[in-house]
């Protein structure tokens, strides 16, 4: 049975004082391999910024995607330490860098910004940091450093309405989880984050893509196996604006679109709950449409909890 531990900031951190979440996995779930893309089909990634944007009865949400690939120097820096000390390290000369921004404004409820920031390796998309930001009904600062046998977590809140005007780095309520899991034991050559799913789908051609790509991704709390495969084509209206220098052109058109769907399990023992899959605020199961001439995400299609149903659209792209 996983068991976790929360240890309060004036808590002395060590191997024997943090309390390992362990994943005892049935024989099943051991067995099922993580089945890498065609990597002789990946290709470079043509723009820097995505936006989209998603209107329904109950609210709206509005999302700006930031892609980029920074020296190791520029940010080596920003990588946390963990207590056991094994951490993964860069690979390579640069770092991959997903910044999300995501605003959710419901008709009813209170409003959620969440900005997460994912750094990963090149070559294979191996998470090595995520921090997430929220601002809201609840207000805290999460950051999730990947090691070679777990993620170390990092949770802190402000302490007080005073501690609302600091920046996260000075705010003082601090509590520290550890989760352990055998990834190659697992079938999980490399564990990524889900920000690092739509990087990946960027660079791959999925209608190349015989059989589907199994990928294990650390969400929250638990590491899931998600299923991605194309299921279909749709012609879809797209309605956005390139920006390339000092150029703009606004395309409003019908497009013909790939749907690749993402089907995430957790892998957990029976005897413990499943978390919901987030990816983008949305929960569990989910499609993206990839425009088929520029390989565009032009629309991604899921659940959130406080809208239903909804479909957030492309609203604008930076080359």
């Amino acid at each position: 049975m996983g068991i976790s531990i929360l240890l309060p900031k004036n808590y002395l951190v060590s191997v024997g004082l943090v309390l390992i979440l362990i994943l005892d996995l049935s024989v099943n779930l051991c067995q099922a391999q993580s089945s890498a893309p065609n990597k002789s089909k990946s290709r470079p990634i043509p723009w820097s910024r995505l936006s989209y944007q998603a209107k329904s009865i109950f609210g709206k949400v509005t999302t700006d995607i930031h892609f980029a690939t920074l020296p190791i120097e520029e940010m080596a820096h920003l990588l946390i330490k963990d207590p056991e000390g094994n951490a993964l390290l860069a690979l390579g000369a640069g770092i991959v860098t997903v910044t999300v921004q995501t605003n959710i404004n419901p008709l009813f409820g209170s409003s959620e910004r969440l900005k997460t920031q994912s750094w990963c390796n090149p070559k294979d998309l191996a998470a090595l940091q995520r921090v997430r930001l929220r601002r809201g009904k609840k207000i805290w600062q999460k950051s999730y450093r990947f090691m070679h046998n777990g993620v170390y977590h990092l949770r802190k809140k402000p302490l007080d309405k005073k501690g609302l005007e600091l920046p996260p780095e000075q705010w003082t309520t601090v509590e520290e989880e550890l989760y352990q899991y055998n990834g190659k034991g697992l079938g999980c050559p490399a564990v990524l984050e889900p920000n690092g799913l739509l990087y990946l789908l960027s660079r791959i051609d999925f209608m190349e893509q015989k059989s589907p790509i199994s990928l294990c991704v650390f969400n929250k709390k638990q590491l899931h196996r998600v299923k991605i495969f194309a299921s279909g084509n749709q012609r879809l209206k797209v309605n956005y604006l390139e920006k390339l220098r000092d150029k703009q052109i606004r395309k409003e058109e019908t497009a013909d679109a790939t749907k690749i769907s993402f089907q995430p399990y957790a892998l957990v023992p029976e005897d413990k709950e499943p978390e919901e899959f987030s990816f983008l605020g949305l929960k569990g199961d989910f499609d993206i449409y990839l425009d088929k001439v520029s390989n565009l995400p032009v629309l991604v299609s899921g659940k959130i909890s406080t809208l239903g149903k909804v479909d957030i659209k492309l609203q604008e792209v930076e080359f």
